[in-house]
């Protein structure tokens, strides 16, 4: 059972000048945001290489700046990991343990709306591992064979503080179908702050948000329950 609960914001945005798309029936796509061109190895995924659930490709939902560039895939859902290097959210990271979640979100909004979006939960990992990622035994690390899908174990170098958490197969998924969690200013909708135990915007990325010890056992039960409703819906592509 979980002891902690954290939400991250991920996912591309409107600071890179796109959204993912929310279609008519509740199901999305979960587009990621451009990597660093700077940082990028023969492994770094492009736009063309990402999964996509409802279309030929994905990069007809990528901004044109960025369609033909690389991909910063982070979290993965094949073998579920998400990565982070920076203060806030590496240490936030480091305090999750075997039987914890982590929950993502993401900005989407309908193809035919041109300005606004609301904030949705797309997925979560139940995490199996936690991992503090250096360079010590070459790049990307032998002894992390397993964690070589993630984005930033594709880039050319290290990152400083990276820290990388595995999901375990049987508890973590991509959703089907998008969870509001949100208005159009990104403030907590007033049902999911009830269910939740958190109030005010949850626009920012810089840093999650942590489900009060309170409500971790009710919230931890009402996810999984979500696989009911949305099936048990692994990543894919066409």
């Amino acid at each position: 059972m979980a002891d902690r609960i954290l939400f991250l914001r991920i996912g591309m945005d409107l600071g890179f000048g796109g959204l993912g798309p929310l279609f008519p029936d509740g199901t999305f796509e979960y587009v990621p945001i451009p990597d660093n061109p700077t940082k990028t190895s023969s492994r770094t995924l492009v736009f063309s290489q990402v999964p996509c659930r409802s279309a030929v490709d994905i990069e007809q939902f990528v901004p044109a700046k960025y369609r033909n560039g690389p991909a910063h895939l982070d979290p993965e859902f094949e073998t579920f990991t998400y990565g982070d290097p920076t203060p806030n959210k590496r240490g936030q990271l480091l305090r999750l343990s075997c039987g914890d979640i982590l929950v993502f979100y993401a900005g989407l909004r309908p193809q035919e709306q041109r300005q606004g979006s609301r904030l949705f939960l797309i997925g979560y990992f139940t995490i199996a591992n936690a991992y503090a990622v250096t360079a010590t035994d070459g790049w990307p690390p032998t002894s992390l064979r397993h964690l070589w899908n993630n984005a930033h174990l594709r880039r050319n170098a290290c990152d400083p503080g990276l820290v990388v958490v595995q999901g375990s197969p049987d508890g973590s998924r991509l959703l089907r179908i998008a969870v509001p969690l949100s208005d159009d200013r990104q403030a907590v909708l007033p049902e999911m702050e009830r269910r939740l135990g958190i109030t005010g915007s949850v626009k920012r990325a810089g840093a999650g948000r942590w489900i009060p010890g309170t409500h971790v056992t009710s919230v931890a039960r009402w996810l999984y329950s979500l696989e009911a409703s949305n099936g048990d819906q692994r990543e894919s592509s066409n």
